[in-house]
């Protein structure tokens, strides 16, 4: 009977131990695939940041773009309204030139005794 009593005990502690050891093997397994899990979404997160701060220098770059956009709009504008401005003077001068270029040949006309038309 105590050999039977210390094999059973022997048993129960190999047993016993080995349950232990599975228990810790799978805590390990447990605690490795956790840090796993945390040291891919901390990359994800780097990831992530990385691709915020590239689209917010895009979004400066392209606000920056604009900026320049707008002001050489403005410069375009106002180079056009100059330019109309010219064009509309240059029609006056021409349209005035008409008109003395018609005077002077009706005061040559008349100096000449109406022998030029």
């Amino acid at each position: 009977m105590q050999m039977l009593t210390a094999m059973a005990s022997a048993f129960l502690g190999g047993g016993v131990t080995a349950f232990f050891g599975w228990l810790q093997s799978r805590k390990t397994a447990e605690i490795d695939a956790n840090d796993a899990y945390v040291g891919s979404i901390q990359k994800l997160t780097r990831q992530m940041d990385e691709l915020r701060a590239d689209r917010e220098e895009e979004y400066q770059r392209r606000k920056q773009t604009d900026e320049e956009n707008i002001k050489l709009q403005n410069k375009v504008n106002l180079l056009n309204t100059r330019i109309k401005s010219l064009e509309n003077l240059n029609k006056q001068q021409t349209q005035r030139i008409k008109e003395l270029t018609e005077q002077i040949k009706e005061l040559t006309n008349v100096v000449n005794g109406g022998i030029y038309n």
